[in-house]
């Protein structure tokens, strides 16, 4: 009897985990950067020609998906297709929670709260468009 216990507790801690992991890791929207969406995207033309694109997604997101976003922005704001692209950032930011219940403080956890990819994106030309089609 004990071990079935045992064996439950077990289970409901780990279906608790789980769920938990499932509930923090939710996907990000695609969208505009704003006051009430803090992930997406945001985007600036520069004086040469080319747009300047960020994105910024939760400490979870993987570089692969922040590249999927910068991509997929760099196709919306080149119609006639990307000629070439730079990404100049990628940014990491935590938050460091401190152990004060000891005589001397030390670090109790470190959590990344969010990421940061930034680049340039230079649009093809209506000539190179035709080349290449």
């Amino acid at each position: 009897m004990r071990r079935g216990r045992i064996a439950l507790g077990a289970g409901l801690i780990a279906a608790g985990l789980i769920l938990q992991g499932c509930a923090t890791a939710r996907p990000v929207v695609y969208g505009p950067i704003g006051p009430d969406a803090p992930y997406g995207y945001r985007d600036r033309q520069n004086p040469d020609g080319g747009f300047t694109v960020l994105v910024a997604m939760p400490g979870h997101a993987s570089p692969a998906e922040l590249r999927a976003f910068f991509d997929r922005r760099a196709g919306e704001v080149c119609p006639a297709g990307v000629g070439r692209s730079n990404v100049f950032r990628l940014t990491a930011s935590d938050q460091t929670y401190v152990n004060y219940g000891s005589p001397y403080p030390s670090v109790g956890s470190r959590v990344r709260t969010g990421v940061e990819l930034e680049g340039y994106v230079y649009c093809r030309s209506g000539a190179d468009a035709a080349k290449a089609g």
